[in-house]
């Protein structure tokens, strides 16, 4: 048995002890999130959660990988049998898993390619070859930017157009041949049985709402799902996780709206801030002891995020000892810097 009162601060506890429902954790920098979120996947399988039955998802492959290997090694360490989380990875990773079952329910082989951006670069050079778009032609953007282009819009669920408005307006006149070279693009994939990043999310979200067989099956199998890095989550993974814990509506965010920078990648910082719209009941927790900075960075950094428009107030307290104020510095380059 796991002591979690000895492994966890007061807030931390909480956290564990009171993590059914639709939960909001505000994790301030430094806090113990992932020690937080890792523990209340132990305390859930103490309490008989099969493993199967706890769907656990983060940002990036490392994020998953370091929980993944922190479970393993406090449960192996316990009772010396090998421990997996089977469904435990990055939003992709999971998409990925259910679509090679689910394809064909949408038009694709079970056994579909999956393009990096490497991959996606080169075909839309051939798209853009076949619009009449020369490859050094200055007045059209570069492949990478119509990818960028075409990821942003796809994720945040916008036109073309309005994100050529937003992100790319001097590139607005050009609105008609960029979507038809997205066109182009997407036939390509489909012909190819082929799927980019951005459809691994995009197909998982349409398969959830498309497929009542689909939906229901991991909806009633997920009796816990829990997020991380929540607040770098878009539109579509937010959508994902709604559907995912619609049956036993145990939905538990862990992310920090003050860390909020991947807009750039669709991120919708709307996400954590109107999560209590999203779920009525939802509890709130704060997570705000900083074992990371000392006290006199933590003044400074709450100060400066005082001022931020829209935000959940948090008032980051630090453990260390008290040390020389930060100062701010110029230099010339990266290079005098380091």
């Amino acid at each position: 048995m796991i002591d979690f009162k000895k492994e966890l601060n007061a807030e931390q506890l909480s956290v564990v002890e009171n993590g059914a429902g639709a939960v909001l954790v505000l994790a301030g920098a430094g806090s113990g999130k992932t020690r937080t979120i890792t523990y209340r996947v132990l305390y859930l399988l103490e309490r008989g959660v099969a493993p199967e039955e706890i769907l656990l998802v983060t940002f990036t492959n490392k994020a998953a990988g370091q929980m993944k290997e922190r479970l393993r090694k406090i449960l192996e360490a316990g009772s010396g049998d090998k421990f997996s989380l089977p469904w435990s990875g990055t939003f992709h990773h999971i998409a990925y898993r259910i679509l090679r079952q689910y394809a064909p329910i949408l038009g694709y082989e079970s056994n579909f390619t999956v393009l990096d951006s490497e991959d996606s670069a080169d075909l839309l050079k051939i798209c853009l070859k076949q619009e009449g778009v020369e490859r050094k032609d200055k007045r059209f953007p570069s492949p990478r930017v119509i990818q960028d282009i075409i990821s942003y819009s796809r994720n945040s669920e916008r036109a073309i157009a309005e994100t050529l408005g937003e992100k790319h307006p001097k590139w607005e006149d050009l609105e008609e041949t960029i979507i038809r070279i997205a066109g182009k693009y997407h036939d390509k994939k489909k012909e190819a049985n082929a799927m980019d990043f951005d459809d691994l999310l995009v197909n998982l979200h349409l398969l959830l709402l498309k497929s009542d067989s689909a939906r229901n099956k991991f909806a009633g199998q997920f009796k816990h799902v829990l997020v991380d890095e929540y607040q770098d989550t878009n539109k579509i993974q937010a959508s994902i996780v709604r559907l995912f814990s619609s049956v036993h509506k145990n939905i538990l965010v862990v992310g920090d709206d003050a860390q909020s920078i991947y807009s750039f990648r669709a991120a919708e910082i709307k996400n954590i801030l109107e999560f209590e719209k999203e779920y009525a009941d939802a509890k709130i927790f704060r997570l705000e002891t900083n074992y990371r900075s000392t006290p006199e960075i933590l003044r400074l950094a709450n100060d400066v995020i005082s001022y931020n428009n829209k935000q959940y107030q948090k008032e980051l307290k630090s453990l260390q000892s008290s040390f020389a104020k930060p100062e701010v510095q110029a230099f010339a380059d990266q290079t005098e810097e380091a």
